[in-house]
């Protein structure tokens, strides 16, 4: 292990949109380092290209973007899984995208934009609560029960609306419900007004590789209506998928 590296990537992890601005003293109590050492990770980094400074503030510049690029470029799950997404989203009128499951949250590592405007825009590299989303909820389901067990504990159940689920029996009991029916619907568990749906994505070996889902506004239609309109599309695309992974 290169502690250097790991706390080099910790430091551009450390940026986001609640903070996209800091001090060396703000880094270095964020991620408990010393002043002397967040300066010299800072200002190695701007040497580098990947941030810039007034001399007080360091900030993220474009060049960071390169490392997400590199994973898009080089991954073959979402160069497979795009043209698929494109024709979901020409046949639904609703955004689509692929999403994985990392540590606390469902990762949505591709996307395809309808003509739509949502309260939240789901972009490539956006994060959510995996209990919070139908993508991460998905993919929880698909975990066997040790390990669910042990997400459950080292991931608190944390609300975001009035509608988050937050019991853990009662997340448990809807996880195995989505397990069996093959797909999940939420909304408002992240954000009031957002709707998602997801089904697991598969592969040949019958490994869980991610989510194919859709985004759309609560407002559009009834969630009946949606899951009638949505999930049987969704379930197709996600078979032709498994032979292509």
């Amino acid at each position: 292990m290169i502690d250097g590296l790991r706390k080099g990537l910790e430091v551009i992890c450390a940026f986001d949109d609640a903070t996209p601005r800091l001090s060396q003293s703000e880094l270095a109590a964020r991620l408990d380092l010393s002043r002397a050492a967040a300066r010299r990770y800072l200002m190695t980094l701007t040497a580098l290209g990947y941030m810039a400074t007034d001399g007080k503030a360091f900030w993220l510049t474009p060049k960071v973007m390169q490392l997400g690029h590199s994973y898009v470029a080089s991954s073959r799950l979402p160069r497979t899984v795009m043209p698929v997404l494109q024709k979901l989203t020409d046949a639904l009128g609703e955004g689509t995208n692929l999403a994985v499951l990392q540590d606390a949250n469902a990762v949505y590592i591709s996307r395809v934009a309808a003509p739509k405007l949502l309260s939240t825009l789901i972009e490539p590299g956006t994060r959510l609560p995996a209990h919070t989303s139908a993508a991460g909820r998905v993919l929880l389901s698909r975990l066997a029960e040790a390990a669910l067990d042990r997400w459950l504990i080292q991931h608190p159940l944390t609300a975001y609306t009035p509608y988050t689920i937050t019991d853990k029996t009662s997340f448990k009991k809807l996880l195995a419900k989505v397990r069996e029916q093959g797909y999940s619907v939420t909304e408002g568990q992240f954000e009031s007004g957002l709707r998602g749906i997801a089904v697991p994505l598969i592969d040949s070996n019958d490994q869980t590789v991610g989510t194919i889902g859709v985004s759309m506004a609560i407002s559009s239609m009834t969630a009946s209506a949606a899951t009638k309109r949505c999930v049987p599309a969704l379930k197709a695309a996600a078979e032709q998928l498994r032979g292509q992974l």
